[in-house]
């Protein structure tokens, strides 16, 4: 299954999550409906007031009790739902999380951030904030947050204490499979609808609770009086009876969605990393280990299905549980386990020492060297113009694999250490995206550092002047590394101290009265992601589910491509292309994105300035995830037209892709070498 496939598949979810959410409700309202009809059938109230033949009066009660559940448990869900609305954080902050810091000197914690590095650049998402639960001892994660550009990485402290590397980069996969297939987003959904029918149940408790502390006295003076306690006490009965039952419905629900995900969670990491035996053996040490996977947080119920593994002790035979046995996972990874965890423990070293004399197959493949089957989506007089795929590039976003995190690796080794070290500190991590935008005119990089001196201080102008050599030698490669890894030290910056940031490279890029197009993808993807994070927004609603809806954007960023790729003034190519290829190339694009003449090769671009992108990329990112997948496909379409792609070509194409919440991984494309420059 593809990325976009995912994200439809995620929304169907959702729908049917939420039809079997009415049922519940349904089912309790009729539940708590017959209790109080009863009551009346029994006369428990004045018979004369309430005539049991009256179907009239059944149905007021009908719409009273329905109202006043529908009432409750709307603002039990609403309210828990606007407790996380700020995403991962609020979720980490609930489990006792603390944020480790990006420039920790704690090994544990220092190979925990680089692996989740690793994994990030990989995936072509931001680098995400990484909690550590210091109280848990247990071997367990999660990934929590809206989407991958707010999400974070919970681990318990017993995961970096007993796991090693290849088990840790295991479950941090298997943790990234649930950020790019938007499980998360359902994972919040799923907290608030549960508490929004437990507080019914909650209700009904209570008000059983009080009656049976405070009542006594009431039922033994006044006849009247204890009639009335009674039926109160019926009623809160029913509550919390048929709360209860659809709370446990809901658990079900919980329980059947989150045990799949997590089989094809597991699955997605192996593919992400190409060695079953990290993600089993990090399975297998659970099993080994005292403390297992549980958890102690008080909130360890209503958030176990976001747990890597399970966190409950199991009840009913483990029918109720989110995720599936341990033992049956292992066997889906390594079918020649039997249920001997200890042995495994033993065996750990030794099979250390023979997996890292292993030589792993070399998937580091050409771009050239990889073909999909192209005549089955697109028309056979566009398959046969791209000996490079163009759909490699589509069918890598949110599917990332062995030799991406292999790329990010070496992208890291690449990246000058001063960089890296300044991209650990929140105050140095704003001075890396001042430097990266420095110009190479002089008398402009001079107004430049005057307008830090007065917005920053000197302190922020030393340290930047400090970066400008190192980024500006920075291969053009590197660039979109560096602005993922700078993002997760950024957030931890105060609102107040984020809206300066913000300003100061908004008039960076503004000082010379134009926008180059490498200033609005170096501003639009450091600014989108942390725009979001600091606004604690969900991604937007979906506006839009067919590209005729969205024409004028697609031929403005399509013209965008063809235009820029021509110029050279960012996707420089080897040879300048032709007028009449840059047409025929856009005409191909425009037909993939089923907005073209089929019966045309040619097709005339659209006039275009940069201010008019962000609008048009706003409005992409409210589309469909088919609406997204066609227009990607048409961009990749155009950029392999000339038979190559360049470095430039790629990181706009992924920086463009990420904006839109569609992460495409790290890939090569020519030779990075240390001293190599843009």
């Amino acid at each position: 299954m593809d990325f976009f496939e995912a994200q439809e598949l995620r929304h169907k979810r959702t729908k049917w999550l939420v039809l079997l959410y009415v049922l519940s409700i349904l089912f309790i309202i009729l539940g708590i409906f017959g209790t109080l009809a009863l009551i009346l059938r029994l006369s428990l109230l004045a018979p004369e007031s309430v005539p049991a033949e009256n179907n009239m009066q059944y149905l007021l009660l009908f719409a009273v009790v329905a109202a006043v559940n529908v009432l409750i448990i709307g603002a039990g869900t609403l309210y828990k739902t606007s407790e996380l609305q700020s995403g991962g954080q609020k979720i980490a902050s609930l489990m006792g999380g603390t944020r480790i810091p990006s420039d920790t000197k704690d090994l544990g914690e220092r190979r925990l951030l680089n692996v989740v590095e690793e994994m990030a650049l990989a995936s072509g998402v931001s680098v995400p904030p990484v909690y550590i639960m210091n109280d848990e001892p247990s071997i367990n994660a999660f990934a929590a947050g809206f989407s991958p550009t707010d999400a974070v990485i919970g681990v318990n402290k017993g995961t970096i204490e007993q796991l090693n590397r290849d088990e840790l980069q295991g479950v941090i996969a298997h943790e990234f499979s649930h950020i790019l297939n938007g499980d998360m987003r359902l994972n919040i959904r799923l907290i608030g609808v549960l508490f929004g029918i437990q507080v019914l149940a909650m209700i009904g408790y209570f008000i059983i609770r009080a009656i049976g502390f405070g009542s006594h006295r009431s039922r033994r003076n006044s006849k009247n009086g204890g009639q009335y306690i009674l039926i109160i006490f019926v009623v809160a009965l029913a509550f919390l009876i048929f709360g209860s039952i659809g709370r446990l419905f809901a658990n079900l629900i919980k329980a059947s969605i989150s045990r799949q995900r997590e089989y094809l969670a597991d699955a997605s990491a192996i593919q992400f990393t190409r060695y079953p035996e990290g993600i089993g053996g990090a399975l297998k040490m659970i099993g080994s280990s005292a403390t297992g996977s549980k958890m102690k947080s008080p909130e360890k119920e209503s958030l176990s299905h976001m747990f890597f593994a399970n966190g409950l002790a199991s009840h009913f035979g483990g029918f109720l549980s989110t995720h599936p046995p341990l033992v049956t996972r292992i066997q889906k990874i390594d079918p020649s386990f039997h249920g001997n965890f200890q042995e495994y423990r033993q065996l750990r070293d030794k099979q250390a020492a023979v997996r890292a004399k292993k030589t792993r197959p070399d998937s580091e493949n050409k771009l050239d060297q990889i073909r999909s089957p192209l005549g089955q989506i697109f028309p056979k007089e566009i398959a046969n113009k791209f000996p490079i795929d163009p759909l490699l590039l589509v069918s890598t976003i949110g599917n990332p694999g062995e030799r991406n995190v292999r790329r990010s690796q070496d992208l890291v080794k690449h990246i000058p250490e001063v960089i890296k070290l300044a991209s650990r500190n929140s105050y140095s991590a704003r001075c890396v995206g001042f430097a990266i935008l420095l110009s190479g005119d002089t008398e402009l990089r001079e107004r430049q550092f005057r307008l830090i001196l007065k917005r920053e201080g000197d302190r922020s102008l030393e340290t930047t002047k400090n970066l400008a050599t190192p980024t500006s030698s920075l291969h053009m490669a590197l660039r979109l590394p560096v602005l993922e890894m700078i993002q997760s030290s950024l957030t931890t910056l105060s609102v107040n101290q984020y809206q300066n940031f913000r300003q100061t490279i908004e008039e960076l890029v503004q000082l010379d009265n134009q926008t180059s197009l490498f200033e609005f993808i170096v501003r639009h993807h450091l600014l989108m992601h942390l725009d979001r994070r600091f606004s604690v927004k969900p991604p937007p609603k979906i506006k839009f589910h067919k590209t005729p809806q969205l024409k004028p954007e697609i031929e403005l960023m399509l013209s965008a491509f063809a235009s820029a790729s021509a110029s050279g003034s960012i996707l420089q190519g080897t040879k300048k292309p032709t007028q009449e290829s840059i047409e025929e190339s856009y005409g191909l694009a425009m037909q993939v994105a089923g907005l073209g003449d089929a019966q045309t090769n040619h097709a005339r671009l659209q006039a275009w300035e940069v201010s008019q992108l962000e609008h048009a990329m706003i409005a992409l990112h409210q589309s469909s995830p088919a609406v997204k997948k066609k227009f990607l496909q048409a961009a990749a379409v155009l950029i392999t037209f000339d038979h190559e792609i360049t470095v430039a070509e790629a990181e706009f194409f992924r920086a463009v892709a990420e904006s839109l919440d569609c992460p495409v991984p790290v890939f090569a494309v020519g030779e990075i070498k240390p001293d190599q420059g843009p």
